[in-house]
């Protein structure tokens, strides 16, 4: 039997045995021409499934009859969701990000696009997008330094790939082999374009002008932003997209190649600046300076970005046996990048991304088996820079507290504010911890990440018979660095209800840094070793059962070394010296005392039963472990805040006491000067738990597959439980080992549980600093990995695949979902590795996770049309994510001392459907000579306008005890997701 590929021409034969069976692994996606004698058929084998030919013996004779064939596969035990090329093309795709599509896979979000161009990012189950691996041509291309899961995509608008050089993905969101590592929650696989025997191309423009872009809802003339005439004028808007490849052959038969390059350059607003958001309650002096703060900052305002992707490809056929390709994939970027909420325009920050990778793959096919080698190189960089130097303004919302008795002894940090008579006034108690509502000046952070790896990896397939096996060795050389600056020209703080202005301002705090700024460097070797065994004992029964093992030599910055004056520090503190109180020696690295973990043992299982053989109805039941791995960022804080950061803060009374390391009567504005008064102490102490443990999931699914004539259908119950999420929680201690004199600082309100969070006056970051030797270090922050997090979900899924003949097709997915965790800050946005909630994780016990949706519909249509016009739709309805609250007027006996407390977890949800989006897109194909064509197409964005509005605790989450409870309603100023627009678009193939 031989197989060729139509569009290389390359062939591969297999033999056929006794019974009339046939089987070849390893062939890259394409459409194929299956011949035996005189009999054949065309085949199309998509990314990653098993297609089934059915060849059944003639009576009399041996010639091979082909009967049927079909390109699905409903007996793998994977939850997989694959997308065409087709798909690719003909789906509306705002931003031609290829990861848009991935939102078709259950229990998958993409974060929608904006005006100001936020970073796309793909999350799944009841966990960040950490968690999440893409792969493209067997490659990983995680971000193992900072957040987002794919590289790039934590400060990135832009695209990780070009999209017209990828042939199809899959979506893999529970039971993925074991061949697929550094995951907790999906795997996306993609695979790139070959060039073939016929050169072949495509030329493409698409624009959207100034007309067709229409600014957020609240910044149209009239609305709330833009409220007075003459309004604001539109920003120009301005986006343009531009590419094209070319493949052929260099040698026929031999030797082809494949070239791709995609351009975007934007004129994009904003997100949504929005000052002094929700309804503070503000003297007049300062009420009326934040409305005219608003007036002045809130809106969209330009913002711009430029991308260019290369991509090139060889594909050598050195042999029957032997196939090599060779490939190039270069990425440059940069973008003004608007912050958005109480960051003005000369607060934010511009942003890079750069990447080089090469790759070298040679497989090897014998009679019953396949090997695939690869080598790869990449070395990618992302960062973010201020857009305006100089020192930070920020100006903090202090709610007041009314009193009528007596004048009340007052919590730390706190003073009388207006007095209103004989027993009756109010109080406030400005903190850096607490709200801020604007952003003045330069930003005060800077980062720069680098990653470089040197991957071998090789696979061997032996197939044939009952049993195909897999296994699998990775080796890669990785070398990460990361550089932050901290408040390098310092930040400083003022109180909402005495700000007026920058003019005469006093601040009542501020920080900076005092050391020498250099990057963090760790070289960490990664080895990791499988075997998978995909065994089908007959027409019904499919077991796929597979063992991953992986290993990092430095996951967790084993080799750094704890100060020796912090480590003396800590070990003479108080707090840790305390019954209950925390271990030192848990938490002091000797360069030594880390080991590399050995335990990443994942096992993983997968059944299916097709009951009649014919894969018309099949179950499924599959689990297993899924290690993630130690994010750079995490172990490197260490490094960045003990040695190469020194940020002190400096206070005023009464929120410190004259005379004590940190405060003093005035805080100088001039930076130089307020440097060498910072000197005096030292900065924040980061430690990491040197039993910090790795995260993982273990994941369980059940689904049922039944066909009705040409659709498909399914239903799975998901369950996944996430272990070791990682955070960074407040350690310091009184000297009586606990935090809080009166106990942990929380209160239970309606059913829910608030915290104070760590920043309240008798917590112990304020009254128990780190001091030895006259240093005031002041805070600790220790890193533990105490998170986790419950997942349970039901997916629905039908599908028919659009073919000509039919003139139709369609794809919905369901899923409906609950995610708990005890961390309040897991949730749906990347993660962050600093929890101020409360003292401890698991303080305020579990809760629903912060930003996921109770339920989420995505479906997408295609209809031909008369005249020769296809129309595609690709629709999104949600719940929308929840979010959490704030109580205020909490009584002063409370744990930390009353006044407001809040809660991260998602107690609340937008009513009704809290997101929604409709895009069309109409093509015409025109058909010309020498196989060539043209097609235009008309894209409609979010056609119906919808305004999908943001949520927040301090929005419709904020409630007074003994008021009328919180409003749920949307945030004013800002959306959530982008206006209609419209995309034109023309593309040339030939």
């Amino acid at each position: 039997m031989t197989l060729t590929d139509q569009n290389t021409g390359h062939q591969d034969t297999a033999k056929v045995d006794a019974n009339g069976n046939y089987i070849l692994v390893g062939l890259p996606p394409s459409t194929y021409r299956v011949a035996s004698g005189e009999q054949s058929v065309i085949v199309v084998v998509p990314l990653g499934q098993t297609v089934t030919a059915d060849l059944l013996a003639a009576e009399s004779a041996k010639d091979i009859v082909i009967t049927s064939s079909r390109a699905r596969d409903v007996r793998t035990p994977a939850i997989v969701t694959n997308v065409s090329r087709f798909q690719l093309e003909n789906l509306p795709n705002g931003d031609r990000n290829f990861l848009n599509f991935a939102a078709l896979a259950p229990g998958v979000t993409v974060s929608p696009p904006t005006l100001g161009g936020r970073a796309r990012q793909v999350q799944a189950g009841g966990i960040n997008s950490d968690n999440t691996n893409t792969f493209i041509d067997g490659i990983s291309i995680k971000n193992l330094v900072n957040h987002g899961g794919t590289l790039g995509q934590n400060l990135s608008s832009g695209n990780p790939f070009p999209a017209s050089a990828v042939d199809q993905f899959d979506v893999q969101t529970q039971n993925f082999k074991a061949e697929f590592e550094q995951a907790g929650s999906a795997v996306i696989s993609s695979v790139t374009k070959t060039g073939g025997n016929r050169f072949s191309g495509e030329i493409f423009g698409e624009w959207q002008p100034k007309a067709f872009i229409s600014r957020n809802y609240y910044d149209r003339p009239g609305k709330i932003n833009n409220s007075t005439a003459p309004y604001r004028p539109k920003p120009n808007f301005d986006t343009k997209y531009y590419g094209g490849d070319l493949g052929g052959p260099i040698i026929k038969d031999k030797l082809t190649f494949f070239l791709d390059f995609e351009g975007t350059k934007k004129t994009f607003g904003a997100n949504d600046i929005n000052v002094y958001p929700g309804t503070l309650t503000l003297p007049a002096a300062a009420a009326t300076y934040a409305q005219t703060a608003r007036s002045q900052y809130n809106g969209s305002f330009p913002a711009t970005f430029n991308e260019k992707l290369y991509f090139g490809k060889l594909t050598y056929f050195a042999t029957s046996q032997d196939t090599i390709n060779l490939s190039a994939f270069i990425r440059n970027e940069s973008n003004l990048q608007i912050n958005g909420g109480l960051t003005t325009t000369d607060a934010s920050t511009r942003n890079r991304n750069n990447e080089n990778r090469y790759q070298l793959t040679w497989n090897h096919r014998g009679s019953n088996w396949l090997n695939e080698f690869v080598f790869a190189r990449d070395a990618a960089a992302n960062g973010s820079i201020p857009n305006v130097a100089g020192p930070s303004f920020v100006v903090t919302y202090t709610p007041q507290v009314t009193f009528t008795a007596a004048q009340p002894t007052l919590p730390g940090g706190c003073s009388v504010f207006t007095p209103g008579g004989v027993g009756v006034g109010t109080y406030i108690c400005p903190n850096v911890g607490n709200a801020r509502v604007l952003a003045l000046g330069g930003t005060n952070f800077a980062q720069d990440d680098h990653q470089y790896q040197t991957l071998f990896k090789d696979n061997v397939t032996f197939f044939g018979g009952a049993h195909t096996v897999k296994l699998g060795f990775k080796l890669n050389f990785t070398k990460l660095q990361r550089l932050e600056d901290n408040n390098g020209n310092g930040t400083f703080f003022y109180d909402a209800n005495t700000f007026t202005g920058l003019s005469g301002a006093t601040p009542y705090a501020a920080t900076i840094n005092t050391a020498a700024v250099q990057p963090v460097t760790a070289k960490n070797t990664e080895i990791g070793a499988f075997i998978q065994d995909d065994w089908k004992p007959d027409e019904h029964w499919q077991i796929s059962a597979g063992l991953r093992w992986d290993y990092e030599s430095n996951a967790l910055n084993e080799n750094f070394v704890t100060p020796a004056n912090i480590a003396a520090a800590i070990r003479a503190y108080p707090g840790w010296q305390a019954a209950g109180g925390l271990n030192p020696n848990d938490y002091i690295s000797t360069g030594s005392n880390r080991k590399a973990f050995l335990g990443e043992f994942q096992p993983r299982l997968g059944i299916s039963y097709d009951v009649k053989g014919d894969r018309d109805l099949v179950f499924t039941i599959g689990g297993g472990r899924y290690y993630d791995r130690s994010l750079f960022i995490d172990s490197a804080l260490e490094t960045i805040k003990d040695r190469y950061e020194s940020v002190v803060t400096i206070n005023t009374p009464p929120n410190c006491t004259l005379g004590t390391v940190g405060c003093v009567a005035t805080i100088p504005t001039n930076v130089d000067q307020l440097r060498a008064l910072a000197a005096m102490q030292g900065g924040e102490v980061h430690l990491l738990n040197n039993h910090t443990k790795v995260p993982y999931s273990d994941e369980f699914d059940a689904s049922v597959r039944k066909r009705f004539g040409r659709v498909n259908t399914s239903i799975t119950f998901s369950y996944i439980k996430s272990h070791n999420i990682y955070q960074e929680v407040v350690g310091n201690r009184l000297p009586d080992g606990t935090y809080n004199p009166g106990g942990a600082p929380i209160y239970a309100f309606n059913g829910n549980v608030y915290d104070d969070g760590i920043f309240f006056g008798s917590g112990a970051i304020n009254q128990a600093p780190l001091i030895y030797n006259g240093t005031r270090y002041g805070s600790i922050f220790i890193g533990n990995s105490d998170g986790k997090a419950n997942y349970a979900a039901l997916y629905l899924q039908a599908d028919k695949p659009y073919t000509d003949a039919s003139g139709w097709g369609f794809s919905t997915t369901l899923t409906l979902s609950s995610s708990r965790s005890n961390d309040t800050r897991n949730g749906a946005s990347i993660g962050d590795p600093f929890n101020f909630d409360a003292p401890t994780i698991g303080e305020q016990g579990w809760g629903n996770s912060s930003g996921l949706e109770r339920w989420r519909f995505v479906g997408t249509g295609t209809v031909k049309l008369p005249f020769g016009f296809r129309a595609t739709t690709f629709v999104t309805l949600s719940s929308g994510p929840s979010y959490g609250g704030v109580i205020c007027n909490v009584p002063a006996t409370a744990p930390g001392g009353g006044g407001c407390y809040l809660t991260n977890f998602g107690i609340y949800r937008p009513k009704g459907i809290g997101y929604k989006n409709v895009d069309f897109n109409i093509t015409k194909t025109i058909k010309l000579p020498w196989h060539s064509e043209l097609t235009v197409y008309l894209q409609a964005l979010n056609a119906f306008d919808f305004v999908n509005r943001n949520y927040s605790m301090w929005g419709g989450g904020f409630q007074n005890i003994g008021g009328p409870g919180p409003t749920l309603a949307p945030d004013v100023g800002s959306v959530a997701s982008q206006g209609r627009s419209f995309k034109v678009g023309a593309r040339f193939k030939f």
